[in-house]
């Protein structure tokens, strides 16, 4: 009885994103986060490698990348800040745009975004699935000196009411090119509201 009440427990648990402050976690919890939240989800393919992405306008995500990118400058360059003007316009972004658009950002090899035909293929060819309407993205930002993921804009129009999100990406420089990364929306609330 006490095996099964201990599992029911952390089954039941909640998880630690929605009651510390991101300040609060340990380099585990934050590398955890990342790997095994439900805002983080690996794009598979038929070779069964799967690549790193998260949605990158959850307030939980938001929270984390600016406390992951502090700890990493502190220890790399000893401050807490360093300037990337692609990474503050991409900041801008997220706080003006945030309620029109889901950004999917994407492990993509930096050498790969450099490639124009990949990358067109990238843009024409990766779309947001809501039932049965694709939606192709708006656009993306290209990683940067500081930001090592490529950043995939979808119109967030629709997605209100949507049980799942299902990206069919096409992503340059990671041996298949043509994968799907699915992101049920059950279990993505934060702090009692849904973000994504």
């Amino acid at each position: 009885m006490t095996k099964w009440f201990a599992l029911l427990t952390l089954l039941t648990a909640t998880p630690f994103w929605d009651t510390m402050d991101v300040k609060e976690w340990s380099e585990e919890q934050l590398l955890d986060f990342f790997g095994n939240s439900p805002w983080s989800q690996p794009a598979e393919s038929t070779a069964g490698n799967g690549v790193l992405t998260f949605l990158a306008t959850s307030k939980p995500v938001q929270l984390a990348e600016v406390e992951k990118r502090r700890r990493v400058m502190k220890k790399v360059a000893g401050v807490d800040v360093i300037q990337d003007p692609a990474w503050d316009e991409f900041q801008e972004f997220l706080e003006r745009d945030t309620a029109k658009y889901i950004v999917l950002a994407v492990a993509i090899p930096a050498e790969a975004t450099r490639e124009a035909s990949e990358m067109s293929l990238m843009e024409n060819q990766s779309v947001m699935k809501l039932g049965k309407q694709k939606i192709k993205m708006s656009g993306y930002f290209p990683p940067s000196p500081t930001d090592p993921y490529t950043r995939l804009i979808f119109p967030r129009a629709g997605t209100e009411k949507a049980k799942e999100l299902v990206f069919e990406l096409f992503l340059p420089g990671t041996g298949t090119p043509y994968r799907q990364v699915y992101y049920p929306t059950k279990g993505m609330n934060y702090r009692g509201r849904l973000e994504m």
